[in-house]
């Protein structure tokens, strides 16, 4: 796809758009249009505003009346109207609603969980790179990255397939979701996203396996009905440029409408060169993210090493990507809704950054020494010279192959008062992820390419019940399969010789099915106090053939791996609003069951190891114990801050093991260390967060946010892997009318290098020789809306050019960055 050309199309409907005809326009007090307006005249024809705010009006009326379900409603007569009319929005226009905690819309203040709310126009605000961003925008998310093109969250000290992606009711977490750092949350398009919960601690009563520190629930925009008028058409357009990473993206989304059919598209194209760190390291210890060589291969397939002229670009890490987002509903009657959805994502191939600066040891006083960038002194051709001697970099090329994510849905809505339900939700649908990995050693002929595909058929039914006027109920069922195929073969560079290598995963295939039942209770204890209980029982069975010929080359004690476990959970908790204050408390019970990549990986050769399956592998089981409390000084002032206790058991972690009785073992001439996941110690994890909101004036608002998180192995007392240091956001906000401007700063903590969990330390290339380094940045964003049909975006990230990277990352962020983005409406 022509980047340029697609920019070209969008540019054109911007700024095609004011074209459009119109007579009155309808805005809030942000200059921002109204859509859904209902104009009544007293010649009784109704009317309503489009997506920008616009409407006809017939002008021999002699009086209208305007009214909208979030704003004041006001009358005006033929002679007062003037081309805009602005509302006023109601101080209670709504009860604030979330979807996440059981499924269904609920009011906020009778939840226990504690549960962040993203909305689409607050997230845009910023100008996210990937969804991973908006989620770190929050201050309240902490994001970690192997390579640009990527993005894990951590919540809780929970990361990868311990914390859960879910899309409308959907999980995206599958069978190959690994321990390690996950990206796959960039497969979600930012543009697509209508709102978004983060729903911390325990959820598995709800969504079942992973969810032990969270879950991250995405709405997608839903497609809407014409509702007066016989059809509706609206969208919108966008345009951005981001300077760090050369960022140029393109995004256009639009809705088509009849009273009982409606489509709604969402197209988005990104392009990213590589990513410029910053250039002020208060200290010599914040150059260590520098890259120092790049390497190049010539005809004769000899790899070289090349002094990088400028070690601020971290080459290579440039990447694309492409996604779409198509529902279409049919309204059948009033009670009755079907919709069909279908996600779309895929990427260029995408270097992963940290491997490819990773350096081999190097043998000093009879030992291996790690050394890193910060060690090389001189560059020739061939290699590195350090302080401990001449190395060489391990790998020429490391890159993941274009990241593939399909999903098919239908969807069936009912809401009908029936016996046993008032709003049902039924959903079918499949999945495709493709995850491919290729690498190559340096001065390796061989470049190793691995192939993994897996289809995910699920199915979910979620039902709500009032059972009074105190009393509801929530429950479901959920069914997962998952097919794995995986393959992986060698390749000389030079004479393209093909050879069968070791794959990934089980040859012969593997299969993973989940079973599970939920029932929540919600009970209104009084007016100002609801508890809540549920429960849920999972079934998870995997199945492992080993009988294809390369992986009879290890010579396996057994040709088929099958397993099955059970998984009781559950949760209680109560939720007590009395005026001006919010207080939840809740203990649940989360748990992380095997899955294909814990249990039944076979071969990890870019990590040096050999990793056996473990049939005997327990979930892991997480109880947390939680408290919320937010106090509203008025209107003006509002404090809040939560308090968590979480006790792990059976934890899987990866130690070294023995094969045929030997804890290493030869492959195609090389050794590798035997390793296996393992149920090992307890471990617990306590943290606090807190935030502050204040309004020194109508229009001027500050924002904070601070979270600290303490995690450790119980018997070793080790830090855990994925507790990153304390971390928040403070936000300087002034919104008044069409302008938006906000003063951003980020910061977060470091862990001296002796202090990081073990695991970590055996990764040096991630860390400088202090360990991880804390950091603050200072950033400005803005908006302001031209017309009723364009707004323009302007954002300054990282003002004084940091150079710094965030905890566990393999990347440096970007450095000074400058954002522009120009949004159009039709």
């Amino acid at each position: 796809m022509n980047n340029r050309i697609v920019q070209c199309i969008l540019l054109s409907l911007i700024i095609i758009t004011p074209l459009y005809a119109q007579k009155i326009i309808i805005e809030n007090e942000e200059g921002e249009g109204i859509r859904g307006v209902l104009v009544s005249s007293d010649r009784n024809e109704v009317s309503i505003s489009n997506a920008v705010g616009v409407v006809q009006l017939n002008p021999e009326a002699k009086s209208f009346s305007f009214s909208h379900v979030n704003y004041e409603a006001v009358e005006y007569t033929n002679e007062q109207l003037t081309s805009v009319i602005v509302l006023q929005q109601k101080i209670q226009s709504l009860q604030e609603v979330i979807v996440g905690a059981n499924k269904w819309e609920e009011v906020k203040s009778e939840v226990p969980q504690q549960i962040l709310e993203i909305q689409k126009k607050e997230a845009e605000f910023a100008l996210p790179q990937t969804t991973a961003d908006m989620l770190g925008n929050t201050g309240e998310v902490f994001i970690q990255k192997s390579q640009m093109g990527g993005g894990s969250p951590m919540i809780r000290g929970f990361a990868a397939n311990q914390v859960l992606l879910v899309v409308d009711g959907v999980r995206m977490n599958n069978a190959i979701y690994r321990s390690g750092n996950l990206q796959n949350s960039i497969s979600i398009d930012p543009y697509s996203i209508s709102s978004a919960e983060v729903i911390f601690g325990p959820g598995s009563v709800m969504y079942g396996s992973d969810a032990l520190g969270g879950v991250m629930d995405f709405h997608t925009t839903l497609p809407e009905y014409a509702e007066q008028s016989k059809k509706l058409f609206f969208g919108d357009a966008q345009l951005k440029y981001a300077s760090a990473m050369n960022e140029n993206t393109a995004n256009v989304h639009f809705n088509l409408a009849s009273q009982k059919l409606a489509w709604t598209s969402t197209v988005s194209f990104s392009s990213f060169d590589d990513l410029k760190s910053g250039g002020w390291f208060p200290s010599e210890d914040y150059q260590f993210g520098n890259k120092l060589f790049l390497v190049s291969t010539d005809e004769n397939g000899l790899d070289q090493l090349n002094t990088n002229p400028n070690p601020l670009r971290q080459s290579p890490s440039g990447y694309q990507q492409l996604n779409t987002l198509q529902k279409v509903a049919f309204k059948v009657n009033d009670q009755l809704e079907l919709m069909y959805t279908f996600s779309f994502s895929n990427t260029s191939s995408i270097p992963r950054y940290d491997r490819l600066t990773e350096l081999n040891p190097i043998m000093s006083n009879g030992a291996y020494k790690e050394v890193t960038m910060e060690d090389i002194i001189e560059i020739n051709s061939t290699s590195l010279i350090t302080t401990y001697g001449t190395t060489t970099p391990k790998f020429t090329e490391w890159e993941y192959g274009p990241q593939y994510w399909m999903m098919n849905n239908i969807r069936l809505i009912a809401q009908q008062n029936r016996s046993w339900y008032d709003n049902l939700s039924l959903i079918v649908g499949h999945q495709k992820v493709k995850e491919d990995r290729f690498f190559r050693k340096f001065n390796d002929t061989k470049r190793n390419e691995s192939y993994v595909s897996l289809d995910l058929f699920h199915l979910n039914m979620d039902v709500n019940k009032e059972i009074s006027k105190k009393a509801s109920l929530f429950y479901g069922i959920e069914g997962t399969y998952n097919d794995v195929q995986s393959s992986a073969i060698g390749k000389n560079i030079l004479t393209g010789e093909v050879n069968k290598a070791l794959p990934r995963y089980a040859g012969g295939g593997s299969q993973m099915t989940t079973l599970a039942g939920y029932i929540t209770g919600k009970y209104k204890l009084t007016n100002h106090l609801v508890g809540t209980a549920g429960l849920r029982y999972t079934e998870t069975i995997i199945k492992a053939d080993y009988t294809d010929e390369a992986s009879k080359t290890l010579h396996l004690p057994y040709d088929q791996l099958n397993t099955q476990v059970g998984s009781l959970t559950g949760a209680i908790g109560l939720a007590y609003h009395p005026d001006n204050w919010q207080l939840n408390t809740q203990f649940a019970k989360g748990f992380k069951a095997p899955n294909i990549d814990d249990i039944a990986k076979v071969y990890n050769p870019s990590k040096d190891d050999l990793v056996i399956p473990n049939p005997q592998l327990k979930p892991t089981d997480v109880y947390t114990l939680d408290a919320t409390v937010i106090h509203y000084f008025g209107d003006k002032l509002r404090v809040g801050a939560n308090a968590y206790y979480s006790w792990l058991t059976n934890i899987m972690v990866r130690g070294s093991s023995t094969f045929l009785g030997m804890d290493s073992v030869f492959i195609e001439g090389d050794e590798y260390a035997v390793t296996s996941l393992q149920n090992a110690d307890q471990a617990r994890i306590w943290g606090v967060s807190a935030h502050v909101f204040y309004h020194f004036t109508e229009y001027l608002h500050l924002k904070g946010t601070y979270t600290y998180t303490n995690g450790r192995e119980l018997i070793t007392d080790a830090p855990l892997r994925h507790v990153p240091p304390f971390f928040g956001r403070l936000t300087l906000g002034y919104k008044k009318q069409k302008v938006h401007l906000a003063l951003v700063g980020n910061y977060s903590g470091g862990i001296a290098y002796d202090a990081l969990a073990p695991i970590e330390q055996t990764k040096p290339y991630l860390y400088s020789k202090e360990g991880a380094l804390p950091w603050w940045t200072l950033g400005f964003n803005s908006s302001y809306r031209l017309t009723n049909y364009l707004e323009c975006h302007f954002t300054v990230d990282n003002i004084f050019d940091l150079a710094y990277r965030t905890y566990s990352s393999g990347i440096n962020s970007p450095g000074r960055n400058f954002g522009i983005a120009i949004k159009g409406y039709f």
